[in-house]
């Protein structure tokens, strides 16, 4: 029987280690990959695991938009992408990214400030009432917002500036950029949500707001 020397069992068993080390650094190496974000590649065309988030009135709670749907709406079925509250399921936002507006106020190239209309849904505003400060006064069932975006090319990150309410149980109809710093916006607006589930009993509103460092409403008038 041949006997290994010591000194190559002592070698034999670190070759071994070593190559057990490598298969787990691999393993680990794998589990700590972070998929790329599928809502940044869509929208914006980056490779990167950034995420979009929109910010809630409280300004405290954000919600990350993950899934694209198609929803109906008072002007019929609309593409979406969509996200759920972490800590409470019940409040959601859909972002109309078919709408989102490029801004020209930016002069550095690696920045893109744009504006986007998304909808904010609360599917218990009772129950949930007394729970969170997101159900009064600003976030009925249903409430149409104007966010102010910045997008950083050199970290990806997207920052929220603000958000300007345009109206509860609302659908946009048209969003319309000078190209300097005026932003006029039509809503159709419903006095309840069953209302405008069945596009019913609506009014026009034309709104215009002014987009510089932050967004700022300058006319709210009932159009029809």
């Amino acid at each position: 029987m041949k006997v290994l020397q010591f000194s190559s069992i002592i070698a034999l068993v670190t070759l071994t280690t070593l190559a057990g080390c490598q298969h787990t650094d691999k393993t680990l190496e794998g589990s700590l990959e972070i998929k790329p974000s599928n809502v940044m590649q869509k929208l914006f065309s980056i490779n990167t695991d950034e995420v979009f988030y929109i910010t809630f009135p409280d300004h405290k709670n954000q919600v990350e938009l993950t899934n694209f749907i198609s929803a109906n709406d008072s002007q019929g079925s609309k593409p979406y992408v969509r996200g759920v509250l972490a800590n409470n399921k019940n409040y959601s936002a859909s972002l109309d990214y078919t709408n989102i507006t490029a801004l020209n106020s930016s002069e550095d190239k690696n920045v893109f400030k744009f504006i986007a209309p998304y909808t904010l849904t609360n599917t218990t505003p009772v129950s949930d009432e007394a729970l969170s400060n997101l159900d009064n006064p600003n976030l009925p069932s249903s409430s149409l917002y104007l966010g102010f975006f910045e997008l950083d090319y050199n970290t990806n990150n997207i920052t929220q500036h603000n958000q300007q309410l345009l109206g509860k149980y609302s659908t946009l109809t048209d969003i319309n950029y000078d190209g300097q710093e005026t932003v006029n916006v039509s809503i159709r607006q419903y006095p309840t949500e069953t209302d405008q589930n069945k596009n019913v009993r609506s009014s026009v509103h034309a709104l215009t707001f002014k987009a510089g460092e932050e967004m700022t409403l300058v006319d709210n008038v009932v159009a029809e």
